[in-house]
């Protein structure tokens, strides 16, 4: 059938697919580099290297298609890097016979690297072919997989609709969503157990797993045999790619016992080959099946290589009276599950017999037995790593403390990467004690210290806090640099610097984006350093000169230059030499000139081919790069630099002739989402920086064609696919001239809102209209603060007063928003440009994208129609203009208000003075749930009468919050003077939010009441006149949208 030949356009999905995945992997940079230079090729472009593989795998003559293939298995080699170092505690024997342990402060000079990670290297062609046996082959594998948790594809992979591949750049589900719900569901299950019978918690890692199968020619036929039923490509093309994909695995084995020197012949699985993580999967599936057949325990789920195990202990078996007599030994309680086959009733096949045989060594090496690894080849030795297994008996009734604790240590790990970063060792003196572990077994005494060393995941954490932190704030300590950019030389000892080399390209980041050269340079030529002093060592034996030790410095070096690449690529145009270094010129070895440069090549190659990090960017950087045209230097980080770009770029077009621009140029590999509130927030500055009235700010129906566009389809927008795309998302209406958007579906019956106490600071004001902006770590934490408080404490919703956030911050509140699930309304401090000054509220709105399940985030933006008389007298005082919002009105007299749903929350939102309109604040009587008034007002008294007669006369909840040095900052609602309020809060210097819940359901019952039901149910006050019951029973039905379009298609 002409249907079944793979078309073109697979091709290019695969190659946006292996693009990202290698854009988000900071392990091999080398496919990074690939990519990059595939796509800055001079020669040929990547659509000509795609339609030539493209062609070479369809044709019917075969020898063209042999011929690449032959061409792409010959450039396969190996890239070594370090997995283990060597432990360099030393032990000294004692006179009496016992041995001694030196702990030492001081650090190696020598690093001893004693086990390698082979990467598989090849043209990137190989690489585009591997995720297209995963797109024709390997997902129809993955959708058998049940209790599997690691390398799993993304269920998203195929559009529903048309049955193909879409062109979202997701390839495989995220790392640590599924390996959250591997771990949290064992721990959960055996806590719940534990209630009524004694539990036993098995862990365990197989050895090396990748390097001990061996994938024979039988086994990748028995996968082509299961799929070829079920596939919709004709069988010619199966086999052909299903057989590339073994002769890949085939040549990197032969390399790899060559560069290993290992006897044996295995063909292993390829690191870094994608189809190697769902081959992974693939050689255990009869292992899984055999345990949940065989033995059934309670719970079972791998994560690759790494098994989890609950399982219930029968009251009077051997291993529980063993355990209450406190006689049970580790080995027999683990041999009797898994070897001796004394558990194993079995599920479905009663004569199951175990899956470990105990190795005759004296390890005492467990490995998976034969009949379970079948058709695998016979060198198949799958072995557990005998230090890695952990067995965890509890007796039923007793404490589950240790569970508990291990979930609250799980769930602080998880919160630090949804919350908002806050960091203050940044800013303290030579305080580093959460990046080292302090191993021992007491707590009181100096000499139950065992060891003391960098723990790499609190380093890993720790960097990553600082570099979400960076870009953000702007002030100095002790004159010139952070602390950690002084003291880098005391967390990065040699050992720490290679066992960590994934994190060097995110110190680098660090410090360019800062702008700290010499310190960039110092921590540059530290790396440098330490790999002339870095060897491989078998057995303990140094391999200085070796070939081993040779190619580990040299892919080490080689992923340093990609490292500076990435960061450098986000100053295009700008090269090393003009870096102010004042002083410290002699950093610039010729040595250190040659890698720079080296780098520098690389970056322009990153920036071309989209793959600098867009996160780290003011703007999304398409918008200042177009098809690389303007020669100006750009520093992406930099926000007065990109408004100057951004001034040449407005001079000649819109926002919506520069994203047609970019449209029309049809790049479709960008290996990112391009989300919503990247462009909303890019046109913020668009529309700031050309003086425009702010009109256009909240079409986002636009927006979210323009997102269609650049992320899913090469295609223009049109059909009903597309439009479906924005309908699942948002919708857009009119209601009393006024816009109404809808975000997701009507889920809210009560929502918790969390109302900020912070004090805000008229300096603050002062600064930002002198062009002064304060954006201090001390600022940023108190912002974070009430967020990360709104997190903990499960709200759906934050509202801040009015100028509380810089607009620099709000990328990173959106990014939190997303995160978790939460709303946020807040101020965004006064913004000025040029003699403009703007007063904003953004509305921060997150959704569930329909169609790949991830969370984005809408940005809407109320402009303040009336600014304040004593505002305005301030600003006009510095020969400055307040741009009221209505202005930006087409009748240039009736001020604009905004109806938000959000999951079924109906709210507006109100500007501080806009609040003493008494039009203006009774627009949706009858339409909302709740108004929401940001305010910075010390007329308090004034504004309660306002807020309470506000709740009684349109009949809703009033969310309001000011600064806390005046208070009042409440959650209020209709009912009579002693319960009306839900909370109510003024004072304190401190930051912080507290949180009170709104029941909607109760309020739209009562509303629906007549008023004799009113009356007599007194939950709330009555409904005024002219109240129309038939919002609160729209909002009810979750029709309310429905209604309002109705209404405007029949005007």
């Amino acid at each position: 059938m002409e249907d079944s030949v793979p078309k073109y356009d697979l091709f290019q999905k695969a190659y946006k697919k292996l693009k990202s995945t290698a854009y988000y992997d900071k392990t091999n940079l080398h496919l990074r580099d690939r990519i990059a230079e595939a796509e800055n090729t001079l020669n040929i472009t990547i659509e000509e290297r795609l339609k030539d593989l493209h062609q070479a795998f369809v044709a019917s003559d075969s020898t063209k298609w042999e011929r690449k293939k032959e061409d792409i298995l010959k450039s396969i080699s190996c890239r070594l890097l370090p997995k283990k170092i060597m432990d360099t505690k030393e032990e000294k024997n004692c006179s009496d016979g016992t041995k001694g342990v030196l702990i030492s402060g001081v650090p190696a000079k020598q690093v001893k690297v004693d086990e390698i990670q082979y990467f598989i290297d090849m043209k990137i062609e190989g690489m585009i072919l591997g995720v297209l046996w995963i797109m024709m082959i390997g997902w129809q594998l993955d959708k058998s997989y049940t209790n599997c948790y690691g390398n799993r594809i993304r269920k998203t992979l195929y559009n529903e609709f048309s049955k193909e591949p879409t062109f979202s750049p997701a390839l495989f589900e995220p790392y640590f969503q599924n390996y959250e719900s591997w771990r949290d569901q064992a721990l959960t299950l055996a806590q719940k157990c534990m209630q009524q019978d004694d539990v036993l918690i098995f862990t365990l890692d197989f050895k090396r797993y990748y390097y001990s199968v061996d994938v024979s020619e039988e086994f990748m036929k028995e996968i082509l045999t299961g799929v070829k039923g079920k596939s919709d490509y004709n069988e010619e093309y199966l086999s052909r790619i299903n057989d590339f994909v073994y002769c890949v695995i085939k040549r990197y084995s032969q390399i790899y016992k060559e560069h290993s020197g290992e006897e044996w012949i295995r063909r292993i699985l390829p690191i870094g080959f994608l189809p190697s993580g769902v081959l992974a999967n693939e050689c255990l599936k009869k292992f899984d099946t055999a345990i949940l057949d065989g033995w059934n325990p309670l719970y079972y789920g791998r994560y690759v290589d790494d098994i989890l195990l609950v399982e219930k202990v029968e009251e009077g078996s051997r291993i529980a009276q063993k355990a209450q007599d406190g006689k049970l030994e580790f080995y027999e309680a683990f041999e009797y599950y898994t070897v001796n086959n004394s558990r194993w009733t079995g599920k479905e096949n009663r004569n199951a017999r175990a899956v470990f045989k105990k190795e005759e060594d004296e390890c005492g090496t467990y490995c998976i037995l034969p009949e379970f690894t079948k058709p695998l080849g016979s060198a198949t030795k799958i072995q557990l790593q005998a230090s890695k297994i952990k067995l965890f008996y509890f007796q039923r009734g007793q404490s589950d403390a240790l569970i508990t604790c291990f979930k609250n240590s799980i769930e602080k790990n998880k919160s630090e990467f949804r919350w908002m970063p806050e960091d203050d060792a940044v800013f303290q003196e030579d305080d580093y004690s959460e990046v080292f572990e302090l191993s021992h077994h007491g707590v009181n005494k100096l000499r139950e210290v065992d060891d003391i060393a960098v723990d790499k995941y609190a380093l890993s954490k720790y960097l990553g806090k600082l570099q979400r932190i960076n870009g953000l704030i702007s002030e100095k300590t002790k004159g010139e640099e952070y602390n950690f950019v002084r003291d880098i030389h005391k967390i990065f000892t040699p050992k720490t610097i290679i066992e960590n080399y994934t994190l060097w390209e995110r110190v680098i980041a660090i410090l360019f984006v800062k702008k700290s050269y010499k310190a960039l340079l110092r921590f540059i030529a530290l790396v440098i350093d330490t790999l002339d002093k870095t060897s491989y060592a078998i057995e303990g034996v140094d391999d200085d000169t070796g070939f081993v030790t040779n190619a580990l410095r040299e892919a080490l070096q080689e992923h340093l230059i990609s490292s500076i690449a990435r960061p450098m690529a986000l100053h295009d145009g700008e090269t090393f030499e003009e870096w102010k270094l004042e002083d410290a010129q002699s950093l610039l070895s010729e040595q250190m000139k040659e890698l720079l440069t080296k780098a520098q090549n690389r970056s322009k190659g990153y920036f071309k081919a989209k793959m600098l990090d867009k996160n780290l960017c003011v703007i999304w950087p398409e918008l200042v790069s177009c098809g690389g045209e303007n020669p100006q230097k750009k520093d992406l980080t930099n926000e007065d630099n990109v408004v100057e770009l951004l001034k040449k770029e407005t001079c000649t077009e819109t926002f919506q002739e520069k994203m047609n621009k970019i449209i029309n140029q049809r790049y479709i590999y960008y290996p990112y989402l391009i989300k919503p509130a990247d462009l909303m927030l890019a046109r913020l500055m668009y529309d700031l920086v050309r003086k425009k009235d702010l009109e256009d700010l909240n079409k986002i129906e636009e927006i979210f064609k323009q997102c269609w566009q650049l992320n899913y389809s090469p295609l223009p927008f049109e059909g009903w696919t597309n439009n479906r795309f924005i309908e699942e998302n948002i919708k857009t209406g009119e209601l009393n001239k006024q816009p109404v958007f809808q975000i997701g579906k009507p889920s809210f019956s009560k929502i918790r809102v969390a109302v900020a106490n912070i004090q805000m600071d008229i300096s603050n004001f002062d600064q930002a209209v002198m062009r002064k902006p304060n954006r201090s770590y001390r600022r940023y934490q108190q912002i974070a603060e009430l967020v990360n408080t709104a997190v903990r404490e499960k709200a759906d919703m934050l509202v801040m007063p009015e100028a509380c956030t810089p607009k620099e911050w709000l990328p990173t509140l959106a990014r939190t928003c997303e995160k978790n699930h939460l709303a946020v309304v807040t101020g965004v401090e006064h913004i000025i440009e040029d003699n403009c000054v703007y007063n904003l509220t953004a509305v921060i709105l997150p959704y569930e994208e329909k169609w790949t399940g991830q969370w984005h985030s809408v940005i809407l933006y109320h402009s303040k129609n009336h600014f304040a008389p004593e505002e305005k007298r301030m600003i006009e005082s510095l020969h400055l203009r307040a741009m009221e919002g209505i202005e930006s009105s087409e009748a240039k007299c009736d001020a604009k208000y905004e109806l938000y749903s959000w999951n079924g929350f109906w709210f507006t939102v109100y500007c501080c003075f806009e609040l003493t309109s008494i039009r203006d604040r009774s627009i949706f009587q009858s339409y909302i749930d709740a108004v929401i008034a940001v305010e910075w007002n010390h007329d308090v008294n004034y504004y309660s009468n306002i807020i309470e007669s506000l709740s009684r006369d349109i009949h809703c909840y009033c969310i309001q919050t000011n600064t806390s040095e005046y208070g009042d900052s409440r959650i209020t609602k209709p009912s009579k003077t002693e319960n009306k309020d839900i909370l109510r809060i003024k004072g304190g210097s401190n930051a912080t939010a507290h949180v009170g819940t709104i029941d909607l359901e109760q309020l739209r019952e009562f509303q629906m009441k007549a008023y004799s039901g009113q009356k007599e149910d007194k939950t709330f006050k009555p409904t005024p006149p002219d109240f129309d019951y038939k919002g609160a029973y729209e909002r009810r039905k979750g029709t309310m949208f429905e209604c309002f379009c109705a209404k405007k298609k029949a005007d």
